[in-house]
């Protein structure tokens, strides 16, 4: 009967044995899943700051290429003006004098 009380603390023992184990590799992965977690979560949220800065970039150049589109009409335009100022300018004086006069 000793022999038989011996077994089952032995079995109980090893039970506790194996309980402890399987906790003690439940916290294990418990931990990687959440440093693996963290560690992806990193490696997105650095994908992310990179692609914006990418798209900031990108958006940057588009505007400074629409920038330098606008600034060459615009002195397009005011050159054009000028050649019509300068080529027009005497004939609306006579214009003005004369409507000013009644002529």
């Amino acid at each position: 009967m000793e022999d038989l009380i011996m077994k089952i603390i032995d079995i109980e023992d090893r039970a506790q044995e194996v309980i402890r184990d399987a906790k003690k590799a439940d916290m294990e992965l418990d931990n990687r899943v959440k440093s693996e977690s963290q560690k992806l979560r990193e490696d997105i949220e650095k994908k992310v700051e990179e692609k914006n800065v990418t798209v900031k970039h990108i958006e940057e150049e588009e505007a400074d290429k629409k920038i330098e589109q606008i600034n060459a009409d615009t002195e397009k335009h005011l050159s054009e003006l000028s050649e019509k100022y300068e080529s027009n300018k005497d004939k609306w004086v006579k214009n003005i004098v004369s409507d000013i006069i009644g002529r």
